[in-house]
């Protein structure tokens, strides 16, 4: 599979970067076992990120503490996982082989706020969702933005977990418009609509929501 169509290329679009491997692999500031370690992780990524049973994408969304044996480890790893290849991303950024993906395209990314990170909802199930996160925090937690997709899954799993908790069953959390905008529901019914960035970003929950960084 030629590098620009590779699984590593395409993780990174779920950060919101585009990847140019082939520099990445020519570039002697970076270690190419570096780069073949992130490679076999995007493939665990692109394949854990396919599962459609709610049970198996409930269990491996899980915090490892929680959890005993083989299902543990594998949480353990997939975390691992995403968390090499956003090094990986930070450092090609760093370098100048990853660039911000835009609407029209792409624009240098280094010297940005913005880092490549994965973030879950302290105290909830799901995750973890790849980013962007930058200053200023809010109360503490951090301020995440997202690609569309990654946007969609998010809203998947909470509506997921609301339900199997019982709490507002006939009632979605959020939903992507067919504005483009993503509609988010608060408590005592209050309704806000999150538009996308300049970079076609949304910060969901960004201000209102406890974001964390995925633990080590």
């Amino acid at each position: 599979m030629p590098p620009s169509h590779s699984p590593l290329v395409r993780v990174c679009t779920l950060f919101g970067y585009d990847l140019d491997e082939t520099a990445l692999l020519a570039d002697p500031r970076v270690a190419t076992t570096d780069i073949q370690s992130a490679r076999l992780c995007a493939v665990l990524i692109e394949h854990v990120t396919s599962i459609t049973d709610a049970h198996l994408r409930y269990t491996i969304s899980q915090d490892p503490d929680d959890l005993d044996g083989i299902v543990a480890d594998t949480v353990t790893a997939i975390g691992r996982a995403w968390r090499a290849i956003a090094m990986l991303l930070a450092t090609a950024v760093g370098v100048g082989t990853a660039r911000q993906l835009t609407p029209t395209g792409s624009r240098d990314a280094d010297g940005e706020p913005w880092r490549p990170a994965m973030v879950r909802i302290s105290g909830t199930h799901g995750g973890p969702y790849p980013c962007q996160i930058g200053p200023p925090r809010w109360n503490g937690w951090d301020r995440p933005r997202f690609t569309r997709d990654v946007v969609a899954r998010l809203m998947a799993d909470l509506d997921a977990q609301w339900r199997r908790d019982g709490s507002l069953p006939d009632v979605l959390p959020g939903q992507l418009l067919a504005s483009g905008d993503v509609l988010l529901l608060h408590d005592a019914g209050v309704r806000e609509f999150v538009g996308p960035d300049d970079d076609d970003l949304f910060a969901v929950g960004a201000g209102t929501w406890n974001w964390e960084e995925w633990p080590d």
